[in-house]
C-alpha cells in the first residue's frame, strides 16, 4: 500500500476472497432455513394414545395441511374429522405456540392407540404462498451478491489482463 491509503491488486483480491469466504458460509445457512420454512413434512402413522374425552394433546407440527387418514388399532376407523376426534391448529397450553393438537371427541376412543398420517407445516413453515414465493429469491438474490463480491474489484482493476502476461 502506498501513502494514499490505495490498495495494490493483490490486496483488493485478498480483500474479494475473504467476503467471498465470508459470504458463502452465511448463504448455507440461509438456503437451508428457506429450504425448510417452505417444504411441508408428511407423517405416516404417527402413534398416538388418544387423550381422555375433551382433552389435547399436542402432535408435531406447527401447520395443519391436511389429514388423510385416522385409524385406532389399526381395525377402528374413527371417520372423519369431528364427530370421534379433532385435529386442529391450536395455541399449545403446555409451549404457548401455534401446534397441531388431537382432540378426542367420544369416550370410546379415549385411551386408544391411535395412528395418524396427515400434512403439517413444520416449526417457522411459512403459512402464505406469496411469502414462499418471494422467500426462495432471497437465496437467488444472495448468490448473485456473492457473484458481484467476486467479480467487481476483480474486473475494475484489470486482474484478468494481468493473469494473461
Amino acid at each position: 500500500m502506498d501513502r494514499k491509503g490505495q490498495m495494490n491488486v493483490m490486496g483488493i483480491v485478498l480483500v474479494a476472497f475473504i467476503g467471498v469466504i465470508a459470504s458463502l458460509a452465511m448463504y448455507q445457512a440461509v438456503v437451508q432455513t428457506v429450504g425448510s420454512s417452505t417444504t411441508t413434512v408428511s407423517v405416516i402413522n404417527s402413534s398416538i394414545t388418544a387423550p381422555a374425552i375433551d382433552t389435547r394433546i399436542d402432535i408435531a407440527g406447527q401447520d395443519l395441511i391436511s389429514v388423510q387418514n385416522v385409524a385406532t388399532n389399526g381395525t377402528l376407523d374413527l371417520g372423519a374429522n369431528g364427530g370421534n376426534y379433532t385435529i386442529d391448529e391450536v395455541v399449545s397450553e403446555t409451549t404457548g405456540v401455534l401446534t397441531v393438537s388431537f382432540r378426542t371427541d367420544n369416550a370410546t376412543y379415549a385411551g386408544r392407540l391411535v395412528n395418524l398420517t396427515y400434512v403439517q407445516g413444520p416449526d417457522g413453515y411459512i403459512e402464505s404462498s406469496g411469502a414462499r414465493s418471494v422467500a426462495g429469491l432471497i437465496a437467488v438474490f444472495a448468490a448473485l451478491a456473492i457473484a458481484v463480491v467476486a467479480l467487481v474489484p476483480t474486473l475494475r482493476n484489470n486482474v484478468l489482463q494481468m493473469m494473461k502476461r
